[in-house]
This record gives structure tokens, sequence and C-alpha cells, in this order.
């Protein structure tokens, strides 16, 4: 009783597991009739099968295949019956923020021709990192521009900074003030009657003007003035001081006008970035999970991660669980009295589990794997036929000296959107062959996010 209820359980929970995929990736799946369009780009980078097709940002399709053609790339898509695609429309890769997943979008025309099946939808080319980047080197080659022409401004080469001109300029004009008042000293002393009429008639006038020019008098023109020049005596030495550091390529501005290679650094710097950010989003995932019986081992399970660095390489790391494990042999012999006795005994293990560590390579429609399968060494054969959704697999593995390797012949095929079934025949070579039939899940990078998004 208790093990038809912790079926039941996992059955529901299965079933739970593909409804919840299945709402999700909708509009990914086969809802509704689509009709199968073309484009040429020149750089597919960062968009893979299934990546979403959107209109007016909206998902309404996504891409079936990429395929290389001469120094393009042939993307065929797929989009909802009801989209009415023209011959005018347009098609563009975007991107979801700065550094954010990537899809496509078309712009229908306002044309009343409409596309037919299978035809070719132009395609521009949109504004991504890359020209992000490549438009932040060229403003840093003008900013280096300008910096160099403000340094032969302030401190040009063999002449006079024009700061230490104005100074000494100031200076003769200070000289010739000086020399003009020993001049009118002289004069004044000759007409002081003249001088005290004139300023008794303006006795009034005069008091005010004293006023205005006592330095003592903190309120006085005289005082502001004396302030002003005070801090303009201050403003002139730290702009001297300024200069100075400048010249001697002290702080960052210094170090700008001075030294050239800071501005290599900081190219040199966003190249790098622009490399890790490219890498880093071309990376993309694949879960599955399956669960099956084998008419030996009882009940099997498996969880498998496979990562693709590119299209064409990938590394497959996954857990296998059978509820009976292998057969061990252990044979004693004993001797008693000259007497030999030989004992076999046979021991089977229980919930046993197995690694698989492998490293893949795709070509075209083969693949090619090698590394740890169910916790041995082996090698791997698969052929894809990418249309049916559909994958066989020669795998040889679990080497022994007197029965050979495990050969293990693997049927996989897409049931509906994310769901999938599997058959296999196991030690083909040998006696003791079985067979395992499994049902299961698998998620790429686009459905992942939608299952997150559905429980966050």
């Amino acid at each position: 009783m208790n093990e038809f209820k912790v079926g039941l359980l996992a059955l529901a929970t299965l079933a739970a597991i593909v409804f919840m995929s299945f709402k999700i990736t909708s509009n990914q799946s086969g809802f509704g009739q689509y009709v199968t369009y073309r484009t040429i780009v020149k750089d597919a980078s960062g968009i893979f099968p299934k990546t979403p097709i959107k209109v007016a940002g909206i998902a309404a399709g996504r891409i079936t295949s990429i395929e290389l053609q001469g120094n393009t790339a042939l993307i065929t898509f797929e989009i909802l019956k009801q989209i009415q695609v023209t011959k005018n429309s347009k098609l563009r890769i975007k991107s979801v923020g700065f550094l954010g997943d990537k899809y496509i979008e078309i712009y229908v025309g306002d044309s009343t021709e409409m596309l037919a099946k299978l035809d070719f939808i132009d395609s521009e080319e949109s504004a991504g990192i890359e020209t992000l980047v490549k438009d932040a080197s060229e403003v840093l080659v003008d900013v280096k521009s300008i910096v160099k022409s403000l340094k032969e401004s302030i401190s040009p080469d063999g002449q006079v900074s024009p700061i230490k001109q104005i100074l000494a300029d100031l200076s003769e004009v200070m000289a010739n003030t000086k020399e003009a008042t020993e001049v009118l000293k002289r004069v004044t002393a000759g007409n002081e009657q003249k001088i005290n009429a004139l300023m008794d008639n303006l006795e009034s006038f005069s008091y005010d003007l004293a006023y205005q020019m006592d330095k003592a008098n903190p309120d006085s023109t005289m005082s502001d003035i004396k302030e002003v020049l005070s801090n303009t005596k201050k403003l002139t030495a730290d702009l001297n001081e300024i200069v100075a550091d400048v010249k001697r390529g002290k702080g960052t501005v210094g170090k700008l006008l001075v030294e050239d290679e800071i501005a290599d650094q900081v190219k040199a710097t966003l190249s790098s970035v622009q490399k890790i950010v490219g890498k880093a989003d071309a990376i993309r995932t694949e879960l599955s999970a399956f669960t099956g019986v084998n008419t030996l081992g009882g009940a099997e399970n498996e969880l498998a991660l496979r990562i693709f660095p590119s299209p064409e390489r990938f590394y497959h790391l996954g857990l296998t669980t059978t509820e009976i494990g292998p057969d061990t042999e252990t044979i004693t012999e004993t001797t008693t009295s000259g007497t030999t006795v030989v004992q076999n005994k046979k021991e089977r293990q229980k919930d046993t589990f197995k690694f698989n560590i492998q490293v893949g390579r795709r070509v075209q429609d083969f693949g090619f794997r090698g590394g740890l399968i169910e916790s041995s060494g082996g090698l791997a054969l698969d052929y894809y036929l990418q249309n049916f959704g559909t994958r066989f697999s020669l795998e040889g593995f679990d080497y022994k000296k007197d029965k050979g390797a495990n050969l293990r012949f693997i049927t996989e095929l897409q049931l509906w959107n994310v769901l999938y079934g599997r058959a296999s025949l196991d030690d083909m070579a040998r006696k003791e062959r079985s067979a395992t039939v499994q049902a299961g899940l698998r998620f790429n990078d686009e459905d992942l996010k939608g299952l997150i998004g559905f429980f966050f």
C-alpha cells in the first residue's frame, strides 16, 4: 500500500510539472498553426534554436534551426499563422537590457502583399554591446585628442606658459601705476592751496568718498576690493600650484596629459570586457530528467545537465539511480584435510548511484561523446534527426575481460514540446540483455527562465 501511495504521488508530481511546463512554454509549442519563414544575418551570436520570435514585443514564434551558409547564418523560424507578415517586413536581433538574452523582433510592414511559406525576411543590423564598445573606443580617441590640445595650450613646448605671461603683464601694469602715482605726487606739491579750495567746495562729496575709501571701515568699498584682491592672489597661487602638478604628471588629469599609456589601457580593458561578455552570453544549458523501468534492474531514473560553450561543443554531467544494481560474485576456496571446497556467492546491491561525466562535440547531424558513462570509461556516437526531434545513440562502456563491453542502443523521441520518451537495449553483446523504457522532461535556457518566472 505504501509503494502504491509513493508511486501515485510521483505520478501526480510529474503531471503537475508537465502541466506547468506546457503552460509556461505554450508560446513556443504547437498551439495553433505556424508558418515557416527564413532570414540571413551576418552575426547570429547569442541566438539558438527555441530563441523566441516577437511581434510588437509579444512572443509569436521561435527559431527552429540555425545553419552556416557561406559567411552568413541562415535562420529558419516559425510564426503563428494569424500574424500577417508582409513582403516589406523587417527583422532585427535585439537584447533584453544591457547584458540580457537575445531575441528576434519582427516589424510588420504596410504592404498588402503577404509572404509565402519559406520566403526570406530582410534583416537589419542592431546596436548591441559590441557597437557600444566600439563607439566608446572612438569617443576615447576624441577625448585623448582634446586633452592633448589642452596640454599644448596650457604648457606649449619651447614657449612661455600663457598663465605666466598674464602674471608678468599684471606686474608690469602695477609698476606703471606706481610710477604714475609718483608723478602725480610731484604735481600736487606746488598746488596745495588750489586743491584745498576745491576740497572745501566739495566737502560733502569728499566726506562720502572718504567713507567708501576708508580701509579700516569693514563696510567700505575699499575693504571689499581689498578682500577681492586677497582672494584673487590666493586663487592665482592655487592655480600656479595646480598647473605645476599637472605638468609633473600628478593626479588623474596630469596622468592623462603626460602618460599616453592610460588611454591605451582603458581601450584594452573595454576590449577585454567585450570578450568576456560575449563568451558568457554564448553559453547555453540544457536540463533533463527521466524516469522509467528496466527489465532487470527495476526502477531507473536519470538527471542530466548539458553545458554548451558553443553550438558544436558540450559537456554532459549526470546522475543515474537504479532500484537494483548489478550482480557481485565472490569466490571462496577452503582447504580442509587436503580437500578443497569452492563457494560462489552472488549478491545484488539496491539503490545504486552512477555518475556520467562526458565531453562531446557536434559535427552536423552527428555527435561524439567520451568520458564516464555510468561510473565507467566509455565512448558514444549520437545521430540527430532535427526535423523529428529524434536521437539515436550507441554507447560502449563497462568493459569486462571475460564478457566484453556493455553495448547500449538508445532511441529518444520528442513527444510534445518538453516531453520526451526513451527506449534502450543494454548488453547487446552479452547474454544478460535488458531493456529500459523511460519518459521525462528536457528544458533549455528559455524554458527554465519561464519556469522560474512562474514561481517567482
